[in-house]
């Protein structure tokens, strides 16, 4: 076919022509790259701030009591093995392990955040040090988390919800594969934009291709309700020819890079989505989302319906 030597139409996207001998998938539904770097040793692949950044707020808070229980608990260690005798104030029995250790523990728990009660207070220099060691550990970790929590919040992100499924529907005298996809948040996103590539197993040269598909509308000046993106499958398009069963023994992903500027922040914002041949459905169309307007006089839409559709006959 012309698509296929037609160097204007084939694309280099980054993620190179080799082939795989299982399937894979370039991009995850997050919009996270489904690629993992080795090569260099633990030490210089691990990058701990970009994954404490981008990880979940679960997993976030989990980490963090974590590490608060085991630098407290370590601590206690350390003072135990100095000596319960050596911390003035220390209300508990003596040779009481459990116990001793346990008001040890809370006392770390004041000297790391610098907060210092004063009922409990380290006699001798040995104490003291390890004290005073703790303090500044104290001070460079809240420093650290604090960071990290301002470099999560003040990250603008695109907050898209795309369509659980990409769809071949009628389309004028043809057909057409599209997606759908919304703004959850209030902040307006303006200047936005959305190119779609595609990435199969060419059956003819047995090479990994991808493509930049030909969009009905590529950019619109607001977001406001929902976005139908639509790729028409006319003889402009490299993948008119294939069908649902060619999108499988292919290893077809289509690759959604949506662009805009926040109005809030005035910063760009990016999202990312993939869609595999288990979630393309044929003969079906989206339905409209919910509208209404409300006694004040303002649209309301139903985001949560981005996925709804009806099956053709």
């Amino acid at each position: 076919m012309a698509f296929f030597k037609n160097k204007e139409i084939l694309q280099e996207l980054g993620f190179g022509t080799k082939n795989y001998s299982t399937k894979v998938r370039f991009l995850n539904t997050d919009g996270s790259v489904n690629v993992k770097r080795r090569g260099l040793g633990l030490l210089r692949n691990l990058d701990i701030f970009h994954w404490l950044i981008s990880t979940s707020a679960l997993t976030l808070n989990f980490v963090i009591l974590i590490w608060y229980v085991l630098i407290n608990s370590v601590f206690a260690g350390i003072y135990y093995w100095i000596g319960p005798e050596h911390f003035g104030g220390l209300d508990v029995p003596a040779g009481d392990t459990i116990k001793e250790f346990s008001a040890l523990f809370f006392f770390s728990a004041q000297t790391i955040t610098t907060l210092g009660y004063g009922h409990v207070y380290p006699i001798g220099e040995l104490a003291s040090t390890a004290a005073s060691v703790e303090s500044l550990l104290g001070l460079l970790s809240f420093a650290v988390a604090t960071g990290i929590l301002y470099g999560r919040f003040s990250r603008p992100k695109a907050h898209i919800l795309y369509s659980n499924n990409l769809l071949i529907s009628p389309y004028r005298e043809g057909k057409a594969i599209m997606f759908r996809l919304v703004n959850k948040k209030q902040s307006e996103l303006i200047e936005t934009e959305v190119k779609v590539s595609v990435t199969f197993i060419n059956a003819t040269s047995n090479k990994r291709e991808f493509y930049n598909l030909k969009l009905e509308i590529e950019k619109i000046n607001f977001l406001p309700f929902s976005w139908t993106v639509v790729h028409p499958l006319n003889e402009e398009s490299p993948i008119a020819m294939y069908n649902l069963s060619d999108y499988e023994s292919m290893d077809f992903e289509f690759l959604v890079l949506f662009k805009a500027i926040n109005d809030t922040v005035s910063q760009n914002v990016y999202s990312r989505y993939s869609y595999k041949h288990e979630r393309i459905l044929e003969n079906a169309r989206f339905l409209p989302l919910e509208q209404s307007v409300d006694k004040k006089g303002r649209v309301m839409i139903a985001v949560n319906e981005v996925s709804r559709f009806e099956t053709l006959n």
